[in-house]
């Protein structure tokens, strides 16, 4: 059966939507120091990193770019143009733009290191193309965005020559019949089927006379001879066109060649607006930046706490002893940090405050009300004659059980009821230091027959509480504890009593309270908030059952009001009383 419980897989938030904010909820204002420790701590170092952060500076220049299309047009795509293929155009220009060839260009001719970047985006819409460049001096930012849109232009118009100067190698050095050939091409042949050629009206004209002149020609070689006075007249007029004509062809080849070489500048880039020197700084923005960071804190920060709380397997709400332990819950009592501070004094060997656990509980409103609210419950959750006895048991040490018995039996005393409180601890026996008190005899000395009931029964100063010291320490309480010894002891006092505290080691790995749960008629689990896993509360739990006496309850000790208040749900009438007296 424990084997089962304990490798059952540990249960999560609320299944309901509505409960699991609730949760969400509670769990983040129970760490709202954590979450605004962190979000603060983020806040003030990005405060400190911005302002650390030196200005920067973008001036921007505007560039016309028009997209080059040599190729004749139909009729349809002048009355519907087509876009396609711009983006990767003008795409190219923008990778031209910031790349590593201009930004050299420019580094070398403005004399500069490094320290400034560079942007270009297209216009939506436009052939504008916007180049920005950012740097810490205004001035040197607006020199380096035209400096850019310079040396863009004229490497644009030194590129445009690249196809040109292969095109040049082909023109012949002069026009006419001397003209060479070159690996069987015909330079001259190519230079009369140029566009600019063919399609000049001179030139069209001179050929059309010179064709006239050569049909007349060609029809009078039939008759005469070449003396003859009309065919000389022809050759000569036809010498003539040729010579016009090749006079007119060399004049728009050097046209050509000269558009060709660069020397007729005609560029598809321009300037638009050149940068000017910017007045206030682009970036950082520090109220952005600031506001970003504090933001993404405070979310990491819950996530963070969410997460915690997700994996933290240890008791620390009703809902862990309910809903995963399945213990039923007697309520929390708060961290009284004068009482823990007293004990720690004592067990260091420092000497002890002035004042002793019972008036620091008389003065302690919220820890008074806490515990009577145990209290109420364990007097209302079994009936008197089952509950007479009740041991007060631990999983592991430091759980604060010692000091959760002692109040709860200083709170029945105050019902002016009875009680005796036993210390059945005898390894660590510690209850007399609550109350000021020397050791002296105690349970160890009864058991092992050098004292009487009357010689270790004392009287509480200030309370009409009675109690049992533990006595000496011994190195085999189990053996006195499973005497009869033992046994007597509790029939005899229990006609004295309403009711008899018993404290007991914690029992993880100390079989005493096993021993002393077969003399008692409930106990009390005491369980230190955020102290013990479940899986040891779950195995504590087994090992009573398997003797066949189960807990009343559990109770939470030192849950802190202060920090976790608004951890826990309460579902007590008492709930609102609680919170606000121990806000006080």
């Amino acid at each position: 059966m424990a084997d089962e419980l304990l490798s059952q897989e540990p249960l999560g938030l609320d299944s309901s939507p509505v409960s699991a904010l609730a949760d969400y909820w509670r769990i983040i204002l129970g760490n709202i120091r954590l979450v605004l420790l962190i979000t603060c701590g983020v806040m003030a170092l990005s405060v400190v990193r911005h302002s650390m952060m030196p200005n920067k500076y973008a001036a921007t220049a505007n560039i016309l770019v028009e997209k080059t299309d040599q190729r004749s047009k139909s009729y349809d795509e002048v009355i519907m143009p087509s876009f396609r293929g711009e983006e990767d155009y003008y795409g190219t220009q923008i990778a031209i733009l910031t790349g590593r060839k201009i930004r050299q260009a420019v580094s070398e001719e403005l004399k500069l290191q490094s320290g400034y970047s560079v942007e270009a985006r297209r216009v939506r819409g436009t052939r504008i193309i916007s180049v920005s460049a950012t740097h810490t001096d205004p001035q040197m930012s607006a020199a380096i965005a035209n400096k850019i849109a310079e040396v863009y232009i004229r490497q644009s118009g030194e590129e445009s020559l690249f196809i040109s100067k292969q095109l040049l190698e082909l023109f012949p050095d002069e026009y006419g019949p001397t003209a060479d050939k070159k690996d069987g091409f015909n330079r001259q042949e190519f230079v009369e089927n140029l566009s600019s050629v063919g399609n000049d009206p001179i030139v069209s004209k001179l050929r059309g006379q010179k064709l006239e002149v050569e049909v007349q020609l060609k029809e009078l070689s039939q008759r005469y001879r070449s003396e003859h006075p009309q065919i000389k007249e022809l050759s000569e007029r036809l010498s003539f066109i040729e010579a016009e004509m090749a006079q007119r062809i060399q004049s728009i080849t050097t046209n050509v060649k000269a558009s060709l070489k660069g020397e007729i500048k005609i560029s598809n880039v321009r300037v638009l607006e050149e940068a000017q020197v910017p007045r206030r700084p682009s970036a950082p923005n520090r109220v952005v930046g600031v506001t970003v960071h504090t933001l993404l804190a405070l979310f990491g920060s819950v996530v963070l706490v969410l997460g915690l709380e997700y994996t933290n397997q240890k008791i620390r709400s009703e809902e862990d002893l309910q809903n995963q332990v399945h213990i039923p819950f007697l309520g929390y009592i708060p961290l009284a940090r004068d009482i823990s501070r007293n004990k720690k004094n004592r067990v260091k060997g420092a000497p002890p405050t002035k004042a002793s656990t019972v008036e620091m509980f008389k003065q302690n409103g919220a820890l008074n009300d806490a515990v009577a609210s145990v209290r109420t419950h364990i007097l209302f959750s079994m009936p008197y004659e089952k509950s007479k006895r009740i041991m007060f048991t631990s999983c592991i040490p430091d759980e604060g059980k010692t000091t959760v018995a002692v109040l709860l039996a200083l709170s029945l005393t105050g019902l002016g009821r009875k009680i005796l409180l036993i210390d059945a601890d005898m390894r660590r026996p510690f209850i007399h230091a609550h109350f000021n008190m020397s050791g002296g005899k105690g349970l160890t000395d009864y058991l092992i027959g050098t004292a009487t009931v009357e010689e270790i029964v004392r009287d509480v100063p200030g309370t009409e509480l009675r109690l049992i010291p533990g006595g000496n320490p011994t190195p085999n309480p189990t053996e006195l504890l499973s005497s009869d010894r033992f046994r007597e002891l509790l029939e005899e006092v229990s006609p004295h009593y309403d009711r008899i505290v018993i404290d007991v080691p914690p029992s993880l790995y100390i079989p005493d309270g096993l021993v002393v749960a077969k003399h008692v008629h409930s106990g009390v689990l005491v369980c230190g908030s955020g102290m013990v896993h479940k899986k040891t509360v779950l195995a504590v739990k087994e090992k009573f059952a398997s003797i066949g006496h189960a807990f009343i309850g559990a109770v939470i000790n030192r849950a802190n009001y202060e920090g976790e208040g608004y951890r826990y749900r309460y579902y007590s009438t008492y709930k609102a009383y609680y919170v606000k007296n121990a806000k006080k």
